[in-house]
């Protein structure tokens, strides 16, 4: 049995606005008592699109009317709205439908201090209302003078629906519904006229307002769709309302599976239940019974990461009902325009690079898998130099493994382990203390996949460095690399020898990816030659880790790329390396041909 406040002919339903467990006993009492008018508690000057807005329903509206200070007030049509619930199931059935409330300017915009309304789907809903009439103090009953002008207003128009109709469901905000029929036992009423709007218009939404305004976010309004034409399709008028809990479980679940889908990453159990106690404690902070759709993704965020929190956003705003089949205008709002403020929740996602990965795809018989030898016709490296620069580059993926490994380092106390030994150093700092102090080591570090090493960015006006080019490597201990370097033909050594000096380079693992990095389009806007290499280290790594060697520390815009991709950059000055080291690696020689290789070495000093 629905709960409805019976005063004959008035059955009177008291509703919290936008929540979708009144929604849904709406529904319930109208099929029940089933009446020959449903009046609402909405201004009667905007009927006619109110109604045209409940008519669209299960697609959304937005009724918009100007005030008297300019700025715009808006009316939200959405299905789990309780009172164009009402219109809707009264359009739908072919009942009166009239809006009875009294149209004013500047309404206080305020929140009732009410208990969670999922309480409804366990307690019901008389309980439920018996608990908000009877327990709630008297201090936090917030009224207002214009209130009292809107239920006189709401009983003579009820009172005069009366004398024409025999069953008159009334569906209003709790706060007004027992105040309206209380009054409708005067004999006489004050006339009373509504303020003049200028225009009033209905309009659709946008889909990015959608994702934003619905108050009952989209993966909820949709299983709520169904659970109503199933309910309405259904003779008997026993059902439950739906579990607000379970479709969150179910959201959740989904949204696992499509972060599988674009990580690649499974969503483990563990995760799911620390999401799911994380939004219970989160709500219980709050004072609430389950979570709002902000304290579900910062869960989600918290408990698993930016991708998982991202996808439950993405699925729980989808809302496909928003179709606009009567081509309506469209209207782009935010949420501050409809309800005030508003919490933001960024998300930081880890994005798939397809530079990375466009050379990775093998048969399965991978083992049978060889590299093609070089043309012997093309410009080649001397392999002894090849060696050196390859060692230099393994010291360096080494060396950002260390710097990561030591940035996790902590050092605490001595209690009750050595952890990852004594560091003597700190100890002798806190002698006076006369404690140990001891390192522990955070999370390991992951593999480095790329190395920049920048000698000088060479200034695009005065360049010392125009030959730019991208070399593959020839086998699989060789790395691939592109670098800048002085003119290939500007000193000359021997025949088809030349002697070259690097500006800077980039060695990526493993071999056989590299595009030609310098004409790459996604590079065009790079102010320097080091960024365009070092965009390139972050795309084609496999790994996790970048290393990057220069005399400054790259701008934060690349880290932030690479931080994208779930991707560091590790930066060491290069006053750190050896100069010896460094003069070595600098000068490299070309070959005209592999064949020039047998000869190379008489003229290489």
């Amino acid at each position: 049995m629905s709960f409805t406040i019976i005063k004959k002919p008035f059955h009177a339903l008291p509703i919290l606005h936008y929540n979708m467990e009144c929604a849904s006993e709406v529904v319930k009492a109208a099929k029940e008592i089933k009446p020959d008018c449903i009046v609402v508690e909405l201004p009667e000057n905007m009927q006619n699109e109110l109604i045209k807005a409940a008519s669209r329903l299960p697609d959304l509206s937005v009724v918009k009317a100007s005030q008297k200070n300019g700025k715009p007030l808006f009316y939200l049509s959405e299905p789990c709205d309780g009172l164009f619930e009402a219109l809707r199931y009264g359009l739908e059935h072919n009942i009166a439908v009239f809006c009875i409330d009294l149209d004013v300017d500047n309404y206080p915009f305020f929140k009732d201090p009410l208990p969670d309304p999922y309480a409804i789907s366990k307690i019901g809903f008389k309980h439920y209302m018996e608990a908000c009439y009877g327990n709630l103090p008297p201090s936090l009953r917030k009224t207002f003078p214009i209130d009292r002008e809107r239920e006189y207003y709401m009983a003579r128009r009820l009172k005069e629906l009366s004398f024409s109709y025999d069953r008159i469901l009334f569906v209003g905000g709790l706060t007004h519904v027992k105040k309206v029929l209380e009054l409708t036992d005067q004999k006489a009423f004050k006339k009373q006229e509504p303020v003049e709007r200028e225009t009033i218009e209905v309009f659709s939404l946008t889909e990015e307002s959608q994702r934003e305004l619905m108050s009952e976010f989209g993966y909820l309004s949709l299983n709520y769709e169904f659970w109503r034409d199933e309910y309405l399709s259904k003779e008997s008028i026993k059902t439950t309302i739906p579990d607000r809990q379970k479709i969150y479980l179910s959201l959740l679940k989904q949204a696992g599976l499509r972060y599988k889908e674009s990580t690649g990453n499974e969503l483990p159990h563990y995760c799911l239940r620390n999401t799911l106690k994380f939004m219970r404690n989160y709500a219980h902070l709050k004072d609430k019974l389950l979570p709002d759709l902000f304290e579900l993704l910062a869960s989600a965020k918290g408990c698993v990461d930016h991708n998982y929190a991202y996808e439950t956003w993405l699925l729980a705003t989808t809302y496909p009902f928003l179709k606009n089949v009567d081509g309506l205008p469209e209207i782009k709002l935010r949420v501050e325009d409809l309800f005030g403020g508003s919490k933001k929740i960024q998300f930081h996602r880890k994005l798939k690079n397809p530079k990375a990965t466009q050379f990775i795809k093998r048969k399965k018989d991978a083992a049978s898998f060889r590299f093609t030898p070089p043309s012997p016709f093309s410009i080649c490296s001397y392999p002894p130099e090849d060696t050196i620069i390859e060692n230099f580059g393994r010291f360096l993926k080494k060396k950002g493994v260390q710097i990561l490994t030591e940035e996790n380092l902590k050092v605490v106390p001595f209690s009750t382990s050595l952890e990852d030994g004594i560091d003597t150093k700190e100890t002798i700092r806190h002698l006076f203390e006369k404690k140990l102090y001891v390192k522990k080591l955070g999370k390991p570090a992951g593999d480095v996949g790329s190395v920049v090493i920048i000698f000088d960015e060479d200034d695009e006006k005065d360049e010392k460095y125009p030959w730019k080019t991208t070399w593959i490597g020839e086998h699989s201990q060789e790395s691939d690399m592109a670098f800048y370097a002085t003119d290939l033909t500007k000193k000359v050594v021997g025949p088809g020898i030349s002697r070259c000096e690097y500006g800077g380079f980039m060695m990526s693992y493993p071999p056989r990816r590299l595009w030609d990095v310098w004409h790459d389009p996604d590079y065009l806007d790079l102010l320097h030659k080091s960024e365009v290499l070092l965009m390139a280290a972050i795309d084609y790594s496999l790994k996790p880790t970048i290393t990057y060697v220069a005399k400054k520390a790259p701008r934060s815009l690349l880290k932030s790329y690479a931080a994208r991709f779930g991707k560091k950059v590790v930066f060491l000055p290069i006053g750190q390396v050896s100069r010896n080291l460094l003069n070595k690696i600098r000068v490299f020689h070309v070959l005209d041909g592999h064949d020039k290789r047998r000869i190379a070495d008489e003229f290489i000093y």
